[in-house]
């Protein structure tokens, strides 16, 4: 797994920003809708896949209500280290996507006020028990994240603290002004960025990214 991702890029100039600032992984957004979205048939996308993992970059690709197969065919073409299942799949299909030989990690998406460590716990252990990573993202319906919700850190801490076995990763409303005390409060061990790096919405700000990873760095000591 990894410590910091940065979600959505789409520019050399943003593996490069990624790298130099010590991110260790980066999104690759495959679900059309998105304004951060690659075209998998594209060359470029599959360059821009090649030169992240030239530069040590962990490369998960983010799918949205994709079967298996269709996944299958990104993966043989663009070149990927996991697989971000960020849509309304279900658990019980979780058999084809673990044939395609990747992690898994999947996008449990919340609301943002108070739960209770066991409302949590509901949400997120079919997907561990089935082998999953999984990650903490703010509900955004039809959008299926990168909108700058966040969520209730102190409810993540009780959770956590009860019943997480492994490493989850923090996603929702994440940006370098908030992201040390995100992880101070929720106790996160690996964050995960798309909008909070942007200036403008959808276009990586190399500067921004720069004090998100530094930030979250300076958090965990």
């Amino acid at each position: 797994m990894f410590h910091i991702k940065i979600c959505g890029v789409r520019l050399k100039a943003d593996i490069d920003a990624v790298s130099q600032a010590g991110g260790d992984a980066v999104g690759l957004n495959f679900f059309p809708p998105s304004v951060r979205y690659l075209d998998p048939a594209c060359s470029t996308t599959s360059e821009l896949s090649a030169y992240a993992g030239r530069c040590g970059l962990y490369r998960v690709g983010v799918f949205v209500n994709k079967p298996a197969d269709q996944i299958r065919r990104v993966i043989d073409t663009v070149g990927l280290d996991a697989i971000q299942l960020h849509g309304d799949e279900l658990v019980t299909d979780i058999a084809g996507w673990v044939d395609l030989g990747l992690p898994l990690i999947r996008a449990v998406k919340i609301p943002g006020h108070k739960l209770t460590a066991r409302e949590i716990e509901d949400r997120v252990r079919p997907w561990t028990d089935a082998g999953c990573h999984v990650l903490l993202d703010a509900d955004a319906g039809s959008a299926h994240g990168g909108m700058g919700r966040s969520l209730d850190w102190d409810s993540l801490r009780g959770w956590s603290e009860q019943f997480a076995t492994v490493r989850w990763v923090l996603a929702g409303g994440l940006q370098p002004e908030n992201v040390a005390e995100a992880i101070r409060v929720s106790g996160a061990r690996s964050v995960d960025v798309a909008s909070g790096v942007e200036s403008p919405r959808g276009q990586k700000s190399a500067s921004r990214i720069t004090q998100f990873c530094e930030r979250a760095r300076n958090a965990w000591g």
